[in-house]
């Protein structure tokens, strides 16, 4: 416990004797660039604090001003004004804690001499030996103290005095700054924004593989262009049936006076003509182009029959509101007679014979005799047999019909039909496969840059021939659109 307050009272003492130098340092000395931090001796007292920071952080600045100004300057004047004004202010600060350290002290000095009283009564030797270590005691621990004081007490110097000099003031002298380069960035931008979609576009140009236009196929084929038939909504493929003033309806029977010229130069021309309608791949319309030719060669009175022959994926009964149960295959396999499967429908002069049910052989049952005895027999009883054949890009069948058929038409749906598979007509067409073959377009979009004066019946194929407006609306139906309906189409002009 004493050994406690002899610690306590050391502490004080050398707070007191640090406050006595400071307040001497400061009554006789002009320089207080030196003063060492009351922090090193454990003084926190705020204003001694503050104020010893004030006065070496002023003492700095007026030793730097001499450097730069001329004696007697008001500048310093006004320094030397600052300087006192904080040094008086610390000295009082100095004076309270000194008496409060006092204090301090005298207590401490009470709790020593009450404890020294009661070692009295121990032996001479030992009290004499307990004075001797209390000594060396508190010489050792003050020596500890005042070492790590002295390290404490010169951080606190160097971070309050800095040693950073400002030789001369950062002067404009009006030069641009060297970056950035905002023509160069703006030069960059302006070529990164044109040629990035332009490589864009380019790139999709090449992956393009797909038929955009009848001028393309003029480029591609020699085969000519029989008709154009425009991209219509309907709830089924009877369009030039329920429709007949449309502009789809319009391009069929452009088609059917096209078609005459051919059928003109058949040498069996006091026969019934067939016409077979193929395609590349499902989905161009070859099913919807079927239907509606033979709906209007039966609404021109000519004897019409139609027939599924895509054994693989029957389709054409659906519109009838007809069963598939018994067809062509039935015929074939020599399980129905011709009359049984010929199927009269609500079109007048158009009957339809479906494919029936699905085969394992497709192929080699259309390869038989027995469908070539249909052919002549059909060919007996009406004007003109449309043959509605399986994809010519996907099987071999659709060849295996064109040894009767007096005309064939085949689809190419516009962004839809790929252009390798013009390529593979005109392979057939040179090497004889296919004779009389046109093509006719789906899904056309009239462009009045491009696409014009190819092929027959142009004029009716997209079901515009009659012209627009006044003239246009005597020939063609209105269709019902809500508003819309109206806003999209006229988006989709522009």
């Amino acid at each position: 416990m004493l050994k406690e307050f002899d610690k306590e009272k050391i502490e004080e003492q050398s707070k007191l004797n640090y406050l006595n130098s400071l307040e001497n340092y400061l009554k006789t000395q002009n320089d207080y660039t030196k003063i060492s931090a009351p922090s090193s001796v454990g003084i926190d007292e705020q204003n001694i604090l503050s104020g010893v920071s004030n006065i070496i952080g002023l003492s700095v600045e007026r030793r730097n001003l001499e450097y730069s100004t001329k004696e007697g300057s008001i500048l310093f004047d006004e320094l030397d004004r600052r300087i006192e004004t904080e040094k008086s202010v610390l000295l009082e600060a100095i004076e309270v804690t000194k008496q409060t350290i006092g204090v301090q002290l005298n207590a401490i000095n009470r709790k020593i001499a009450n404890i020294e009283s009661e070692l009295l009564d121990l032996p001479a030797d030992q009290q004499e030996y307990l004075k001797i270590q209390r000594k060396l005691d508190l010489s050792s621990e003050a020596y500890n103290i005042y070492q790590a004081k002295r390290g404490e007490a010169a951080i606190v110097k160097a971070a309050n005095v800095s040693d950073i000099t400002v030789i001369d003031e950062a002067k404009d002298i009006g030069n641009a700054p060297i970056g950035p380069k905002k023509s160069l960035n703006y030069m960059m931008a302006l070529m990164i924004g044109f040629f990035t979609p332009m490589f864009l576009i380019f790139v999709i140009y090449l992956l393009d593989s797909t038929v955009h236009g009848s001028d393309e196929i003029v480029k591609m084929s020699k085969i000519p262009i029989l008709g154009l038939i425009g991209k219509y909504r309907y709830k089924n493929n009877l369009v030039a049936y329920e429709k007949p003033k449309s502009a789809v309806a319009e391009s069929f029977r452009a088609i059917r006076s096209s078609l005459q010229f051919i059928f003109k130069n058949n040498p069996s021309n006091n026969r019934a003509n067939t016409l077979m309608v193929t395609s590349s791949v499902s989905g161009e319309g070859k099913t919807f182009t079927s239907i509606n030719i033979a709906t209007v060669y039966a609404i021109s009175g000519k004897r019409t029959i139609l027939l599924g022959l895509d054994l693989r994926k029957p389709k054409i009964f659906d519109d009838f509101d007809i069963t598939n149960e018994k067809g062509i295959v039935n015929y074939l396999i020599g399980d129905s007679l011709l009359e049984e499967i010929i199927t009269n429908t609500h079109i007048e002069n158009l009957d339809i014979i479906p494919s029936g049910p699905i085969p394992p052989n497709p192929s080699e049952l259309l390869m038989g005799d027995k469908l070539k005895e249909m052919v002549s027999l059909l060919k007996e009883q009406y004007d003109i047999i449309i043959l509605d054949t399986p994809p010519l890009g996907l099987v071999t069948d659709a060849l295996e019909l064109t040894q009767y058929a007096d005309a064939t038409i085949f689809m190419v749906r516009l962004d839809y039909t790929k252009k390798g598979m013009l390529q593979l007509v005109n392979a057939k067409h040179r090497s004889g496969e296919l004779k009389n073959v046109s093509f006719v377009l789906n899904f056309y979009k009239h462009k009045s840059n491009h696409n014009y004066g190819y092929g027959y019946g142009y004029g009716y194929g997209y079901g515009y021939g009659y012209g627009y407006g006044t003239y246009g609306n005597a020939y063609h139906e209105k269709d019902d659109q809500s508003v819309f309906g109206r806003i999209k189409n006229f988006v989709k002009r522009l």
